[in-house]
């Protein structure tokens, strides 16, 4: 469910805000509303095949989740109308087509299927939203909502089509070096789905507020805080540093701490939780060389709902978020380039955790495990096409193999998906 190094880009994730228009509003509010307008047309076609090892298959018996799907995002972002005030819109518009898929093995998340339920053959979604840019440095927003902040962020985790929010927010970048934002968000649009729930997370009309900002020091230097409320749910903050020094000509090393200090909203459920990450990448050439380590602490484990989990040893299938989870990350990357292969990488890391509490009962069998470690190794190779009628296609093969206690998180998984994707920029 997650990206490379998510955590090691906490101040960039942060500065892009809001998702869909929160950067070079001066420039578009002078450029007018329909010159600075932009429109993109990206597609991602996946095979997602996701094989359970554990005896029995996961929890709901299923041996294997295998579907291919084709999706379609179009996003237009126009510009702003002259004067200190400046009005705009922008709109998303998705559409995901099924290729492949049973009822047996259903429930991949690409498509709105179930298993026993292969579903429908395609789904659609358009939302948008209004804008108001004051003076060139804030931004008012109404509508849709792509949120990328470390309390509150939307999530596509490699899938076909993102999800969303809609709400409202502010957000405002008239001191230089720093970037602030708030605001609200009432609904949430799921991945594979044309609709939106009524409440922002998986609770009736849950409403969840948000605050924070990051301030840029320096090109190596950045820090983040936030905080959030959801009313039956949790109280959650945030705090983040990322710092690189400059070793050698070639050579730096770059580290990154987050904190997330969570306490419980809810009537019927506990979400105390501490938990914290510190990583170190050495980047010496096309080479990078990762360590990090990660902690859980509190009544609970970490409990989440969107993409909001930036952490070192959130990766591609696990997060290493039970209850006293202690987890430890080597990684290795390389860009091709250095030995004249421009646009292929490889990436590949292996995390291993201990210290689970094995009593807690919020697992996925709600009944105690009897393992308290588990382990995952994750291999990327992306290539994106230089020349000829496929420039700038990308292919990327993302395979995960993970150990664990059949009682928590779907037990034993083989996970292979198969990405190409392209963007067109049409304005």
């Amino acid at each position: 469910m997650k990206n490379a190094i998510k955590w090691s880009s906490i101040a960039l994730a942060v500065a892009v805000g809001n998702g869909l228009l929160v950067s070079n509003v001066s420039a578009q509010q002078a450029e007018g509303f329909i010159e600075g307008s932009s429109a993109t047309l990206s597609n991602r076609t996946m095979n997602f095949n996701r094989d359970f090892r554990s005896s029995g298959g996961n929890a709901a018996g299923q041996s294997k989740r295998d579907e291919t799907a084709t999706g379609f995002v179009l996003n237009f972002e126009s510009g702003y109308s002259r004067g200190p005030i400046g009005l705009g819109f922008d709109t998303i518009s998705m559409l995901g087509i099924k290729l492949d898929s049973t009822n047996d093995h259903a429930e991949t998340g690409l498509l709105p299927n179930e298993f026993g339920n292969s579903g429908p053959s395609n789904y659609s979604e358009i939302r948008g939203a209004v804008k108001a840019n004051i003076l060139g440095d804030t931004v008012l927003r109404y509508g849709v909502h792509l949120p990328e902040n470390p309390v509150i962020a939307y999530d596509d985790a490699r899938r076909l089509l993102p999800n969303h929010y809609s709400g409202y927010s502010v957000t405002n970048n008239s001191i230089d070096g720093l970037f602030v934002e708030a605001g609200r968000m009432d609904d949430r649009g799921e991945m594979a789905f044309s609709s939106e729930n009524d409440g922002a997370f998986d609770v009736e009309d849950e409403k969840v507020v948000y605050l924070g900002g990051t301030y840029t020091f320096s090109d190596a230097l950045s820090t983040s805080l936030y905080t959030s409320k959801a009313d039956e749910l949790w109280k959650r903050h945030f705090a983040g540093l990322t710092y690189t020094f400059d070793l050698a000509e070639g050579l730096s090393l770059t580290t990154d701490l987050a904190h997330y200090q969570t306490s419980n909203e809810s009537p019927t459920d506990e979400y105390d939780n501490k938990a914290t990450s510190i990583g170190a990448t050495l980047g010496a050439g096309n080479h990078g060389f990762t360590l990090a380590a990660q902690r859980m602490g509190g009544d609970a484990g970490f409990a989440y709902l969107d993409g909001g989990i930036f952490l070192a040893n959130s990766v591609q299938y696990l997060d290493f978020n039970a209850k006293d989870e202690k987890s430890y990350q080597a990684r290795y990357d390389y860009d091709f380039e250095g030995l004249g292969i421009p646009g292929l990488t490889f990436m590949t890391r292996y995390i291993r955790s201990s210290d689970i509490d094995t009593t807690f009962e919020s697992n996925q069998a709600g009944a105690a495990i009897s393992r308290d470690s588990r382990w995952e190794r994750d291999t990327n190779i992306s290539y994106t096409m230089q020349t000829g009628m496929l420039e700038g296609v990308n292919v990327l093969w993302r395979n995960a193999t993970i150990r664990q206690d059949a009682a928590l998180d779907g037990g034993d998984v083989d996970e292979n998906r198969l990405i190409v994707s392209y963007t067109w920029d049409l304005l």
